[in-house]
């Protein structure tokens, strides 16, 4: 937003159509994104056209599409309401002092053996801050970090997601293991061969996600695919059900195994150790975070140096 444009008329009012257009497929959608009438928003629309020059979006039989100048405009236009509102709870938590809200993600083995802790213990030292943690896939935490819903995260930066954009802090490799229920028979055996485990179901993470990647690539090494009856998942809840119900075998974050020793499962003693690749502290590089989330953020890091 340049001083020219400023001058031209740009206002606050014209940046929040744009980013709702950058999630909205039709003008009448953004205006009652923003709460306005959809012909208000077609005047914010063609003020904005004045000030800019150039068309921002074409009419399409679905709705409209951004010209490549429209989209440039609306991906600015949400980083900085972003900055507005990170501004406005910075400003709310120095006058209250250590007060605000927190938004954090994490993949899942991190979530239960260190973020958790973590949070516990911020929450302890700082009551008035409302902290939210989301857990799940490292390419859902950074999609989520990049548009701003979240402060942080402890995941994987997905290849797709240019390394620019994100400040990343490696962290460390997740470990995997074999889980089955207390008296599967296979439990008290030593130095098992992933063979040894072929004439079990397993349960295992939907096509995509990172274990499951790490897991074919793995079978495919050791030259086997995947046993003949397999559960396939996303739900840890399932996981959890099916594995502590049947023989079944799920491979899982060994920190997630250790995280619930009251369910009844435990881990095989495999001869091949496995590991996820290596998991980093992420956040977004255009974008400072509150004194709260700052506090919270150190505090998670230094968790993960002491068990490091």
């Amino acid at each position: 937003m340049t001083p020219d444009l400023l001058r031209r008329g740009l206002k606050l009012s014209h940046l929040r159509l744009m980013a709702a257009l950058l999630t909205q497929s039709n003008l009448g959608a953004a205006a009652r994104s923003i709460a306005i009438s959809q012909p208000a928003a077609s005047r914010l629309a063609a003020e904005l056209e004045r000030i800019l020059g150039v068309a921002i979006y074409t009419r399409t039989q679905r709705g409209v599409v951004l010209t490549p100048e429209g989209a440039a405009m609306a991906r600015r236009a949400a980083r900085m309401l972003h900055e507005i509102e990170l501004g406005g709870r910075e400003v709310d938590e120095l006058r209250q002092g250590a007060a605000g809200r927190v938004r954090l993600g994490s993949v899942t083995g991190p979530a239960v053996e260190a973020v958790l802790s973590a949070v516990t213990a911020y929450r302890a030292a700082y009551p008035r801050v409302d902290v939210g943690i989301d857990v799940g896939p490292s390419d859902r935490m950074v999609a989520d970090l990049l548009d701003g819903t979240l402060d942080f995260a402890i995941a994987r930066r997905p290849g797709s997601v240019a390394p620019a954009l994100l400040s990343e802090v490696p962290i460390a490799d997740e470990p995997v293991v074999f889980a089955v229920r207390s008296g599967h028979p296979l439990v008290g055996r030593r130095n098992l061969e992933l063979a040894d485990l072929m004439p079990f179901d397993w349960v295992v993470p939907s096509e995509g996600a990172i274990l499951r990647t790490t897991l074919d690539s793995v079978l495919r090494a050791q030259g086997l695919g995947l046993p003949e009856r397999v559960l396939s998942t996303s739900s840890f809840v399932m996981t959890l059900a099916a594995t502590a119900r049947s023989d079944a075998i799920a491979p899982i974050a060994a920190a997630v195994c250790r995280a619930f020793p009251g369910i009844g499962l435990e881990p095989l003693d495999l001869r091949l150790k496995i590991a996820v690749e290596t998991f980093s502290y992420l956040e977004r590089r255009d974008t400072d975070l509150t004194p709260a989330a700052r506090m919270l953020s150190d505090m998670v890091l230094d968790g993960f140096a002491r068990r490091i």
